[in-house]
């Protein structure tokens, strides 16, 4: 048998006229039959009652029923959203379920765990460490991982930091940029959103649990070699779309210059938006030409993207370079 609560859900509060009609004939005291068309629907909202002893049917109290209606709503209201908090509770205790190991995913349900999975992979780092903060940092948060950031550069483990643009007014990581970068860091800020992560080489990411309410006690410790692909793809995106602020691999060379005539032609030509193949039909040379002289600016100033080439034409560390033509 259902509940009262869903037999009173169930019944329309859209009534006919013809419903109305009988509930105004009720109340005027008007003798009915069970037979009524209407009176079911009147019924199942309270409004009409039967008496058994002379099998009559008359109209409800209209207050009682009004009150009678409105604790079903209440008690209604009540039992789902108990529902609710117990879905969540639910929901909540299945993602704190550690998923099995061998598959390159481990869910760090702990601060502790979180703490202790970062430290250990930047320990044994040999070639790169991304990070991504696009939260504020504490000032002495920053201090002590500074010691560590710098123990790491200075074994020569190149290192990448992301900030949001905030990060350039804030003292903190004004302070951590300056003394980082000076040990070799490149750091870069983005104005737009951006994901949370750590990746170290091509062997473990550390990354923000999206799951619900963002948390940042909870992590995944990835090392699928797949998914740790994904997370550098989705790094270097918004790596390449965020501003240099300190730091670089603008290598300074002792030689007196690091352009020719044709590839400052070609940079030039990249800062006005040609394409490739547009500038070597303008110069009259091959792509392939275009391509060898870039591959030559790349190795000289030390970058491996068009992008950061064209950073560092525009560049302070360059203005020497432009004004050679």
């Amino acid at each position: 048998m259902k509940s009262d609560i869903a037999l009173h859900n169930e019944a329309s509060l859209d009534i006919s006229e013809e419903t109305h009609a009988l509930l105004r004939r009720l109340i005027r005291g008007e003798q009915v039959t069970g037979s009524e068309p209407g009176l079911a629907e009147l019924t199942a909202l309270g409004l009409a009652v039967h008496n058994p002893h002379d099998d009559r049917w008359s109209s409800a109290d209209l207050w009682h029923a009004e009150q009678t209606a409105l604790a079903a709503e209440r008690a209604g209201i009540a039992h789902h959203l108990q529902r609710m908090r117990r879905l969540s509770e639910l929901h909540r205790e299945m993602r704190n379920i550690e998923p099995p190991s061998g598959n390159g995913i481990e869910f760090l349900d702990r601060i502790e765990l979180v703490n202790a999975a970062i430290v250990q992979a930047t320990n044994s780092a040999t070639s790169r460490i991304c990070t991504a903060h696009p939260q504020d940092r504490k000032v002495d948060t920053l201090r002590k991982a500074l010691v560590a950031d710098v123990a790491v550069l200075q074994r020569g483990v190149g290192y990448r930091t992301l900030y949001p643009d905030t990060a350039r007014t804030r003292p903190g990581e004004k302070e951590w940029a300056t003394a980082a970068s000076g040990h070799g860091a490149e750091i870069r800020t983005l104005a737009t959103d951006f994901e949370r992560m750590i990746l170290v080489d091509n062997k473990v990411a550390v990354i923000a649990d999206h799951r619900g309410e963002p948390n940042r006690e909870v992590a995944f410790k990835v090392t699928h070699p797949g998914m740790l692909a994904f997370f550098h793809h989705v790094y270097e995106q918004q790596w390449e779309r965020a501003e240099p602020w300190m730091g670089g691999r603008f290598r300074r060379r002792e030689q007196a210059t690091l352009t020719t005539s044709r590839s400052r032609r070609i940079l030039n030509k990249l800062r006005e938006g040609r394409a490739l193949k547009q500038i070597a039909s303008e110069l009259g040379v091959s792509l392939r030409t275009v391509n060898t002289d870039l591959n030559k600016l790349y190795e000289a100033v030390g970058v491996d993207t068009l992008f950061a080439l064209g950073v560092w034409w525009g560049s302070e560390a360059a203005a020497k370079e432009r004004r050679l033509d």
